[in-house]
């Protein structure tokens, strides 16, 4: 099997990361408008400044993607590089400028009611996200990108352990938030 195609393969769906059976063109064509996102939410970056970023990840990336399997260059978690990558190149370009631009621009606006519904289900993720602190916020949202632990460990320079607890954390900080309150009965509710 040919080193360019390892991620292809079904060993690395087996250790956690995403299989792209087309190889580069696929994991651009899956990967970077989540990333542009990702860069939009996580970090504030105008589309604009996020699409750049992202653009230069990804041509990052594929200067690794076909590298042999033992060379000590070769990207192991593309997702997380590729983040990684994005977002050190926001924070320079950012430290270069002294200025963020922040652009809101509301005409991407799906007309599709099936869009609309699940950009609906996206807000409200976003809204429940808000309240948590920024650290927490960053790692919640990877996962709702569907990152594994380990890849956001590789993201956000932070041990794999300390993912899984501030995942805990957060569970348990939004459960009262999302659970329904108990319905007692109508006598019970009479006595409040």
């Amino acid at each position: 099997m040919p080193d360019e195609e390892q991620f292809a393969t079904g060993d690395s769906a087996a250790d956690g990361r995403v299989a792209y059976p087309g190889g580069f063109d696929d994991f651009f064509r899956a990967e970077y408008r989540k990333l542009v996102k990702a860069l939009m939410v996580m970090e504030g970056a105008s589309p604009t400044d996020a699409d750049d970023c992202v653009a230069h990840a990804m041509e990052k990336l594929f200067e690794r993607w076909h590298l042999p399997v033992s060379d000590p260059g070769r990207v192991r978690h593309p997702r997380a590089y590729a983040m990684k990558t994005a977002r050190r190149r926001l924070k320079d370009e950012r430290h270069r400028l002294q200025s963020v631009a922040l652009d809101e621009d509301g005409s991407m606006l799906p007309t599709d009611k099936s869009a609309l519904t699940a950009l609906e289900d996206r807000q409200f993720v976003a809204n429940t996200l808000a309240c948590l602190p920024s650290a927490q916020r960053q790692v919640m949202h990877l996962i709702t990108e569907g990152y594994t632990p380990a890849e956001i460990a590789e993201v956000l320079h932070k041990k794999p352990n300390n993912i899984r607890q501030i995942i805990h954390l957060v569970k348990k900080r939004l459960r009262p938030l999302l659970d329904p309150p108990a319905i007692g009965s109508p006598q019970e509710e009479e006595e409040r």
